[in-house]
């Protein structure tokens, strides 16, 4: 590591399993714990995302289809099966269209997010 001069303490709170985590890591790392932090900040990679009324609108489609799919279950075990045949034509349709949202949301999630890179 380059001379600097650090002057800015820094105190985290860690639960007994972090604390341990954080402890086998620094152990195995053999680096000072300023500087393992230090390496930790700058190499890692941090991302937030941010849920669009486009994400929230697939999460309500998902919730709707798993309604639909309890109803051809109740349906099935009450030995209304053409009634539960009926159901799964209607929410196929909708079923598809959602999972090629949700593929596409899960192939390129950081549409709606940011960023934050360490300085390698």
């Amino acid at each position: 590591m380059t001379n600097r001069t650090r002057n800015r303490p820094f105190s985290v709170r860690l639960t007994d399993e972090e604390y341990a985590l954080w402890l086998a890591k620094h152990k195995a790392s053999k680096m000072g714990k300023t500087d393992y932090f230090v390496k930790l900040l700058k190499s890692s990679v941090i991302k937030v995302y941010f849920f669009s009324e486009v994400t929230l609108a697939l999460h309500k489609d998902l919730r709707k289809i798993g309604v639909n799919l309890n109803q051809i279950a109740a349906y099935s075990n009450s030995g209304y099966f053409p009634q539960a045949e009926q159901e799964i034509r209607i929410i196929y349709n909708r079923y598809c269209d959602v999972m090629k949202r949700l593929k596409s949301f899960l192939d390129r999630p950081l549409i709606n997010a940011k960023i934050i890179e360490g300085e390698e």
